[in-house]
């Protein structure tokens, strides 16, 4: 591929990606979560929390950091990897088993809003859209997949990480 090519590649790649952030955050805007309060003792509401997570997924350091990964993951989308750390981050900061369902499979994790009975999926964007119904039927809630004390212990840590990355503690 040669060089223009390339770079219109990326461009197109980083629209969708925007784009995508955008839908999620316009998403977020209709369910009802509880407000997120950050160390200066100001609410941080859902759409912005997408947002920031979101930004971070495009960040070397935070793919290093969370993920342990030096390169970021040739020719996948930049939200791959962060599924589990992400939903759980989101599901921690607005309201835990009040509104949400933690929900996953061995690949792929997201939150369920139990009042909408809705999925929402930070990092969709990682598989082709006709893929998700299939991802999203097969799931089932974390606890049951996830027994683990030390498991949990790691995730809380990640996920701590992975909101300092964002500008969210």
């Amino acid at each position: 591929m040669e060089k223009s090519e390339q770079f219109y590649d990326a461009e197109n790649k980083l629209k969708a990606y925007d784009e995508e952030t955008r839908n999620l955050m316009a998403k977020a805007l209709n369910l009802d979560v509880i407000d997120f309060k950050n160390a200066f003792d100001e609410s941080v509401y859902l759409p912005e929390i997408v947002y920031l997570l979101r930004r971070s997924f495009k960040e070397r350091v935070t793919h290093l950091k969370v993920l342990g990964e030096k390169d970021m993951r040739s020719g996948t989308d930049v939200s791959s990897g962060f599924c589990m750390f992400a939903s759980y981050l989101i599901y921690s900061m607005t309201g835990g088993d009040k509104i949400w369902e933690l929900r996953g499979t061995n690949l792929h994790w997201w939150l369920y809003h139990k009042q909408t009975q809705t999925v929402f999926d930070i990092t969709r964007s990682q598989f082709p859209k006709e893929d998700l119904s299939e991802i999203y039927a097969m799931g089932q809630p974390v606890k049951k997949l996830k027994k683990d004390e030390l498991f949990y212990d790691v995730l809380k840590a990640k996920a701590k990480i992975l909101a300092q990355r964002a500008g969210l503690e």
